[in-house]
Formats: structure tokens, C-alpha cells, sequence
């Protein structure tokens, strides 16, 4: 019989895994699951109970929005590779970008039926001055939003809700100077939106039109955009925001290793989480690091 670890964050999004908490506890049992039930109470719990408790089970599932998912997969980092268990995630956010890049279902039942099955892959992690993330480091514009926003204008608007939160805030944005070193190649820009991920989509929005993102090959894409000087180019900013179309405002690169360097400190957010003010940072890709199950 199989150990499972199940966590979950019962005021994710609309709360919607309340009402379908018997039924996917049932699809645990049917696939003859030991399961140890974790509720979380408060930041922080999903990580805790992870690094504390997860060596001991065979597969951990999760359930929550990308803030949940970010502080177990926190916790997997901090277990030894070799007893790492594998991880099931159950999205229930308002977004749920990750979940959209290893193409999980909406529904919660159909998303529990892939957490119970066999079909994985291992898939790349991120970190930041040791700290872990699934997709998405960034500062700047729109970075607070998932964070700041009320989590009932979310539950109304969706992933709308982020965009117009942070177009709202476009005529305040402060920009700023950084340093960007990327596998040797070297830098400098004036920026007000700078990002580092491994996703596909960030906020629900597409990065890119044309280009195939990879979650597994190792690397890092960075998406920086330079600050406007003239309604032209605020319409280039708005251009790639709603459309992910390139153009001269946005400088994209990619690596393994990303350095970014300012002469203050900045406010970055992890997966959406507040990830603190820092003027260095150095990100790295942990290639292929944890096995999740998808569909």
C-alpha cells in the first residue's frame, strides 16, 4: 500500500475543494492509498510539514492555488534527492500557472484521477538566494499583484483581475536600474518589469506567441522591460503584456545561471508569493529535480 502525504490549503481560490474534499479522498482509497491528511492553517505549513514529515511517505499530493504548491515544493527541495517522493498537485487557485504548463485539468476530480495514476515527468526547479520556485521569480510592475490583490476581486474577475490591478497601477510604476549577467553575457538596463521563469504562462497571460518553452531542458528564460520614454513605447509595453508579441522594450534572454544586480534593494515575488527586498540576487536552475505526476 502506497503512502501518501495529502496537503491542501482549504481557502484557495473559492474554496471549491471543500465541497469535493469526500470525493477525491475517496479516489485516494480506490487506488489503495495510505493517505495522512494536512490541512494548512498559515503560511509556511505546507513547507514545514514537507521537510518534516515527507521522507517518510512515497508520494506527496498537493491541493491549493501556486502559493501552496511553491511551499511544498520548497520542502521536497530540502529532503535528500535520492528519498524525494513524488509530487501530485490538485489545482484549485485562481490562476494556477504551473498546473497549466504540465497540462492539468480545472476540475478537481479529473486533476485527483492524474495525482493517483502513473503517468510523470521530472520537471526543472528554480532558486533564488536559496530559495525555491516552481516558475516564477520577478520585480517590478505587476509583481505584487497576486500577492496585494483581494482575493474576492480575484475570485471574481480571474486571472483578469491581475491585469487590470496592474494596468491601474502602470502611471506610478518606478523603474529601475539593474545589472543583468546571464551565462557570462553582461548587461545593463532601466527597467520597470523584470521576470526569470520556467512557465509557460504567468498571471494566465502567455509570455510568448511564437517561441516553445520548455520546462525540463534546464534553463531559465528572462523577460526584462525597459522603461518607457514616450506613449510609443508605452505602447510596445502594453503591446507585449496583452499579446506576448516582442518588440525594442523588451529584452529577452536565457540561461542557467541569472545574476541581477541594483543599487538599492528591490521587492521580488516567488510563484506569486512576497519574496522580500534584496539589491543581488543569483538564480539557478535545479534541472529535472522533482517528479510531478500529469496529465
Amino acid at each position: 500500500m502506497e503512502k501518501v502525504l495529502f496537503i491542501y490549503n482549504p481557502h484557495a481560490g473559492k474554496g471549491t475543494l471543500k465541497n469535493k474534499l469526500s470525493d477525491v479522498l475517496e479516489i485516494f482509497r480506490r487506488a489503495d492509498f495510505e493517505v495522512t491528511v494536512f490541512p494548512t492553517l498559515a503560511q509556511g505549513d505546507a513547507v514545514k510539514i514537507v521537510k518534516e514529515q515527507g521522507i517518510h511517505y512515497d508520494r506527496v499530493i498537493c491541493s491549493g492555488g501556486d502559493g501552496t504548491l511553491h511551499e511544498v515544493v520548497h520542502g521536497l527541495m530540502d529532503l535528500p534527492v535520492m528519498g524525494r517522493p513524488k509530487c501530485g498537485y490538485i489545482p484549485t487557485g485562481t490562476v494556477n500557472d504551473f498546473a497549466t504548463g504540465i497540462k492539468l485539468p480545472k476540475r478537481i476530480l479529473k486533476a485527483a484521477e492524474i495525482a493517483v495514476g502513473d503517468k510523470c515527468q521530472a520537471y526543472d526547479v528554480g532558486e533564488m538566494n536559496g530559495n525555491y520556485f516552481t516558475y516564477i521569480v520577478a520585480f517590478g510592475a505587476f509583481t505584487s499583484v497576486s500577492y496585494e490583490t483581494p482575493q474576492a476581486m480575484k475570485n471574481l474577475l480571474g486571472r483578469t483581475a491581475y491585469l487590470l490591478d496592474g494596468v491601474a497601477r502602470l502611471d506610478t510604476i518606478k523603474s529601475t536600474r539593474v545589472t543583468v549577467c546571464v551565462d557570462g553575457e553582461r548587461w545593463e538596463e532601466e527597467c520597470i518589469l523584470g521576470m526569470v521563469t520556467n512557465a509557460k504562462s504567468v498571471g494566465g497571460f502567455k509570455l510568448y506567441r511564437k517561441k516553445k518553452v520548455a520546462l525540463d531542458d534546464g534553463f531559465l528564460d528572462g523577460i526584462f522591460v525597459k522603461k518607457p520614454r514616450n506613449p510609443i513605447e508605452l505602447n510596445q509595453v502594453m503591446s507585449f503584456l496583452l499579446t506576448g508579441a516582442e518588440n525594442e522594450q523588451v529584452h529577452i534572454i536565457r540561461g542557467k545561471e541569472i545574476s541581477i544586480d541594483a543599487m538599492e534593494e528591490i521587492a521580488y515575488t516567488l510563484d506569486g508569493e512576497n519574496g522580500g527586498k534584496h539589491k543581488n540576487v543569483l538564480i539557478r536552475n535545479h534541472k529535472q529535480a522533482i517528479t510531478y505526476y500529469r496529465g
